[in-house]
């Protein structure tokens, strides 16, 4: 068990004052012979008048000083010792030969005031450190301080009233008062340690720290015969240890720590209100004061400066296949790549999300600015480590110049921010602003406008493009695609609007409709007398992400009436990226009676221990690989390999994109079981599908209806 600083310094005080006592002890009659002459009364009132003032300075620190971090215990503690400062004050002033004393009692009513002062202070340390400390408002002050000296002024009274004071009877009581005293302190110290247990501040160590020294006082003043002896005078001294390091633990405990704690949290704000909390970069609200003052710096010197604002590629993907705590993960590791950019850390800022900016003073011209930008996307180009993992990430970087660009900090903004989602067409680079962006932004807006109003005024179709068996050439099943006819702006291709769908979360609605929509066609063509297709819907990753995902389909497929095993969900490699959610949802799709096949493979996260341990059903050989197999040897290797490892694993192939007689035969060769593409047929209505099952090569029509 490790000791800190301040136990080790409790533990010193305990032995200082053990070995005070002690030599005090062995060398009394000594130090009486020395000190006595030159001591007497004056000594014992200056000690008494130094205890005093030691008090006051309590009370003082409890009512004066620091009031809106006023506490329980400082208040509590203030009143305490302006009783027990005073009662003392009366003790010494009701002394012989002092203006309060009466000649006819003696030191009786001096002796009587010190001892009820001290079952006070015993009695309040012990209270005040037991209860549970609490702010509490400044008018509470006077409720607090008023009973005191009303106590105080009672004490006195009925002390100074009483007509005779019988001495033995005091002798009597000393020694159980003495004992008393010193177990109350006990018990104080006990208290406060035992609460602090967990814990122990240095402000509450000091207090044990005041109680030890207080207790060795009281044990000399045990030794002793009253007033002027040696020992009382000792124990007074230490009396003033005990009051000094009480007065310092006070300070500590009861305005120093809340007057830091305050302090600190007031710094923690400040530093909240102008840095991101997660990655620790200047935010939004930085951001903008800086740009204001580069913008009256430019202005004065004519100079320019650049705004690149960043934004991570598919990190909604990411964040959505691998969790937010990765992604907030991620996002640390971003922001530390960023701020080795610019020699002048505090220029890169987090703006919420997966958005950075850098600002770059007093540029040069356009070059150097462009420079600057492909810098920065060439920073990623070396793989980011989070955790135990390297991923490679890119950006892209929206590059504003001001004046030319913008001449206020909105417009800048509002520019680089256009310039970014432009370079986002492509990924990996950056662009800068061009006023034709504004453009293609508004008709984005209006776009993902027109797309929340779509669903509802039925301007979605499905078109169904066939899987065909490469052996047989016949028909194993389709693919509900999506389509889109917008009233002004016509046919919209999937590329346009499904990104769209992606970002702003409308994917799952649209997503349910499509699955719906599907099941209900495939449902139609076999009550019409058609056999049975496999009908492939594609699910998006946050579809995928849905925990209730299962409930949905199997819902689908119970009010479409649909057999789970002519439904096959294909899903990208995307979701490999958090294999234990994956996993488990595959195994409840699977439950259900779905197929399901990994659609695009080999351009995503394509691992074969995923394939392994993932319940899956067929590979779906991406087109960037097929279009090429008779012309490029590496494609065709791809191809080859990407069949011969399903075989092994008996899981279907199907070759996306075919468009020649020769790529069919490339395939059959290579034992690929299924096709889809150009060369059969392009996605089409579903009446034109019918005639699709019309042209097959066996003819086999429309099957007879079953009469049974």
């Amino acid at each position: 068990m490790s000791i800190n600083r301040a136990e080790m310094k409790t533990m010193w005080t305990v032995l200082a004052a053990l070995c005070s006592f002690v030599i005090l002890q062995a060398a009394d009659r000594l130090l009486a012979d020395w000190i006595e002459p030159i001591a007497g009364e004056t000594a014992n009132v200056l000690l008494e008048s130094l205890g005093f003032a030691v008090c006051f300075a309590i009370l003082a620190l409890g009512w004066m000083v620091f009031v809106p971090t006023l506490c329980r215990q400082r208040l509590m503690t203030s009143a305490l010792f302006a009783s027990v400062g005073l009662l003392n004050l009366l003790h010494s002033l009701s002394r012989e030969n002092m203006p309060l004393a009466n000649d006819r009692f003696g030191n009786m009513p001096s002796d009587m005031l010190g001892w009820i002062s001290q079952w006070i202070g015993a009695v309040g340390l012990l209270i005040v450190f037991s209860l549970n400390n609490a702010p509490v408002k400044a008018k509470t002050r006077t409720y607090t301080i008023i009973p005191a000296f009303l106590i105080v002024s009672a004490i006195a009274w009925g002390v100074f009233s009483v007509d005779s004071w019988n001495e033995d009877a005091l002798r009597s009581i000393q020694p159980y008062q003495h004992a008393s005293v010193l177990l109350l302190y006990a018990a104080a110290a006990s208290v406060i340690l035992y609460r602090h247990r967990v814990e122990r501040p240095q402000s509450m160590l000091t207090i044990v720290q005041a109680l030890i020294w207080l207790s060795v006082s009281k044990m000399e003043e045990a030794l002793g015969s009253g007033i002027g002896d040696i020992h009382y005078l000792f124990a007074e001294c230490i009396k003033v240890f005990g009051y000094y390091y009480l007065l310092k633990g006070i300070y500590f405990v009861l305005i120093e720590e809340p007057y830091k704690r305050q302090k600190k949290t007031e710094a923690r704000i400040n530093y909240l209100a102008f840095h991101d909390e997660l990655t620790g970069l200047p935010n939004r609200r930085m951001f903008s004061e800086r740009v204001k003052a580069e913008v009256g710096r430019a202005e004065h010197n004519g100079s320019k400066f650049v705004l690149l604002w960043l934004d991570i590629d598919r990190f909604k993907t990411i964040n959505d296949s691998m969790g937010h705590s990765f992604g907030d993960q991620l996002l640390v590791a971003v922001a530390e790549r960023i701020s080795k950019f610019t020699s002048k850390p505090e220029k890169v800022f987090r703006l919420g999300g997966d958005e950075f900016t850098c600002l770059l003073s007093e540029i040069r011209d356009v070059k150097q600015a462009e420079q600057e930008a492909q810098r920065l996307v060439e920073l990623f180009d070396s793989p980011i480590r989070v955790g135990m993992h390297d991923f490679h990430l890119t950006i892209s970087v929206g590059m504003a110049i001001y004046p030319e660009d913008g001449n206020s900090l909105d417009l800048l903004l509002q520019n680089a921010d256009t310039a970014m989602y432009s370079a986002k067409q492509t990924s990996n680079g950056w662009t800068r602003y061009a006023a034709e962006m504004n453009l293609k932004a508004k008709e984005k807006l209006l776009l993902e406008n027109d797309l929340r109003i779509a669903l509802e005024l039925g301007q979605f179709h499905l078109a169904y493009q066939p899987l065909v068996d490469l052996e047989s050439e016949r028909l194993v099943g389709a693919e509900a695609l999506i389509r889109w006819n917008h009233p002004q702006k016509g046919s919209i291709p999937p590329s346009e609007f499904i990104p769209l769908c992606e970002e702003n979360g409308f994917i799952i609605p649209l997503g349910e409709w499509v699955l719906r929509t599907a099941c209900i066609q495939s449902k139609e063509w076999q009550r019409g007398g058609y056999r049975p297709l496999i009908m492939s819907v594609n699910l998006s990753i946050r579809q995928f992400r849905q925990h209730d995902l299962c409930e949905r389909i199997e819902r689908v497929l119970e009010e479409t009436g649909l057999e789970p095993q002519y439904l096959e969900l294909e899903i990208t490699e995307s979701i490999m990226a958090d294999v234990a959610f994956a996993t488990g949802m595959l195994e409840k799709l699977k439950k259900i009676g779905v197929r399901i096949s990994i659609d695009d493979f080999g351009t995503g996260y394509s691992s074969l221990y995923y394939l392994k341990r993932f319940p899956i059903d067929k590979l779906k050989i991406d087109r960037s690989f097929v279009s090429d197999i008779l012309t490029d040897r590496n494609d065709a290797a791809i191809v080859s390999g990407i069949s011969a490892m399903a075989r092994n694993l008996n899981l279907t192939v199907t070759a996306e994109g075919v468009e020649s007689e020769g790529q069919v035969v490339f395939l059959r060769e290579q034992r690929c079981q299924e096709a889809q593409g150009y060369f059969f047929s392009r996605p089409v209505p579903p009446d034109q599908f019918i005639a699709l099952f019309e042209a097959e090569s066996d003819c086999p029509g429309r099957q007879k209806e079953s009469t049974a």
